[in-house]
């Protein structure tokens, strides 16, 4: 019984969370009411209360999640087995998953407008999770001691992999009308193959 009573609530609590996305990224945070994210989620306004207590808890649960989320697809273990490029496009394309649909584009868009508004508040809760090119970094070490990654300073290669990724890919996306699955695939090839030849140790 204990085990479908908290079933049925992480199934509520997703449901909010779902309903809650969609109203701050056609309304922004401001406009929108617990109301009308009620009403979206298809619950009463006192389930959404009883979950999350208030807008603002509902808005940084919303921010937890998508951080979590993102940090839970970079997590890609080096596999000396596996094809260098194969890795590289797994991170790739973890970084590509939180922009690749409607809906998961309209968030980035709109978690981005939040955090471009209130640096100090993009900063307090960034620094809650690891950095984004943490499981790269850990990655490339472990590349460079299996001697298939050349690099002095693990640190910058790590940046550069995302910059040429979030580059082409990431930020053009956010303010345009979204990413083109066709022509995403050669650019990534061209990125990790860019990457490969300067520091791939053939």
């Amino acid at each position: 019984m204990t085990q479908n009573i908290s079933r049925d609530k992480s199934k509520k609590r997703a449901t909010i969370l779902d309903g809650a996305i969609d109203v701050f990224i056609n309304m922004g945070f401001e406009l929108a009411s617990m109301d009308k994210i009620a009403e979206t989620a298809g619950v009463s306004k006192r389930t959404v209360y009883n979950h999350f207590g208030s807008k603002e808890n509902l808005f940084q649960a919303i921010v937890d999640d998508f951080l979590a989320q993102r940090q839970s697809l970079k997590t890609i273990t080096y596999n000396p087995e596996e094809y260098l490029a194969e890795q590289l496009l797994a991170f790739a394309n973890a970084e590509i998953f939180l922009i690749d649909s409607p809906k998961r584009l309209g968030l980035s868009r709109f978690l981005t407008r939040v955090f471009l508004n209130d640096i100090k508040y993009a900063r307090e809760t960034v620094s809650k999770y690891p950095p984004s090119h943490l499981m790269l970094l850990n990655w490339l070490k472990e590349a460079v001691e299996d001697n298939k990654i050349k690099s002095d300073n693990l640190l910058l290669t790590a940046r550069v992999f995302y910059a040429m990724i979030e580059g082409a890919i990431t930020w053009p996306a956010l303010f345009t009308d979204g990413i083109n699955k066709a022509a995403v695939e050669p650019m990534i090839s061209e990125i990790i193959t860019t990457f490969l030849a300067r520091y791939g140790n053939a």
